[in-house]
């Protein structure tokens, strides 16, 4: 999936026009807006509700459990923004539109990936960087390697979720079936609201390192902390590359099953 000037351009062009869909309808883009702050307002309000006359959970004080919340929303939101485009790809499949993705000069990988972001997701996104970031700044303080590690291991998790959409692509041509899976992810990441070290054993380990949400959600906010070693900001790394390489062979195989329309 080679990524150059030409291909920046047209995935800007994308988003220009998702963006101008969006805003051809102002009421509906405002109320999308009004309906996810007061989703993520109800949830800050219960992480305030769980810490009456607690003063950690976990081993977390109150504002890490919050800024756990707002780097699981940074994540996800910029995830759901990127890859809107794998939501719609079973009726591009079902309708033979994916034959004339193959026909275009440009990866069709990036096409059906990247090919519809979710622009109403943008205006949360700056909200959510700068509640984010005013809550570290006056109260975790982290240095200027913490916010580096940070910013890698974000882009580290953006990594492992371009993975799963990926093989949710690849197993899309092969079995028509796209929904169910993203509803399965949906799933498992809305656990990692939380750290995944309130989990026990042997979950915890299975959310971590078998399905790496534990290291897309909790690893950013732990090195944000200080509390990450250099070997598990490695190991994340690993677990990353190796899973995006994976899901690009998949879908190279998967590509090659594929039965157009026509046939």
């Amino acid at each position: 999936m080679a990524v150059n000037m030409k291909t920046l351009k047209i995935i800007l062009r994308y988003s220009i026009n998702s963006l101008e869909m969006a805003i051809s309808n102002l009421p509906i883009f405002f109320l999308f807006t009004i309906s996810k702050l007061i989703r993520y307002g109800l949830f800050i309000f219960f992480l305030y509700s769980l810490f009456n006359g607690l003063t950690e959970v976990a081993g977390y004080s109150r504002y890490q459990m919050l800024l756990f919340y707002l780097v699981f929303n940074l994540i996800d939101t910029t995830s759901q923004l990127l890859f809107r485009e794998v939501y719609r790809f079973r009726s591009l499949i079902m309708n033979g539109g994916f034959d004339m993705v193959l026909t275009k000069p440009f990866s069709p990988l990036i096409r059906v990936l990247l090919g519809g972001p979710d622009m109403i997701d943008f205006g949360m996104l700056i909200i959510i960087v700068g509640v984010l970031a005013y809550l570290a700044g006056n109260f975790i303080h982290p240095n200027l390697l913490q916010i580096i590690l940070f910013i890698g291991m974000v882009c580290n998790s953006l990594l492992l979720a371009a993975a799963f959409h990926i093989c949710v692509l690849a197993i899309g041509i092969l079995t028509m079936s796209v929904d169910h899976l993203v509803m399965i992810y949906r799933d498992l990441t809305s656990l990692m609201r939380i750290p995944v070290d309130v989990f026990t054993d042997p979950l915890r380990s299975i959310l971590t390192f078998v399905i790496p949400v534990g290291i897309m959600f909790s690893f950013p906010a732990k090195v944000l902390f200080g509390l990450l070693s250099i070997k598990y900001v490695v190991i994340a790394c690993v677990v990353s590359l190796l899973s995006f390489g994976l899901a690009l062979k998949f879908w190279q195989h998967a590509l090659t099953k594929y039965q157009s329309a026509s046939s």
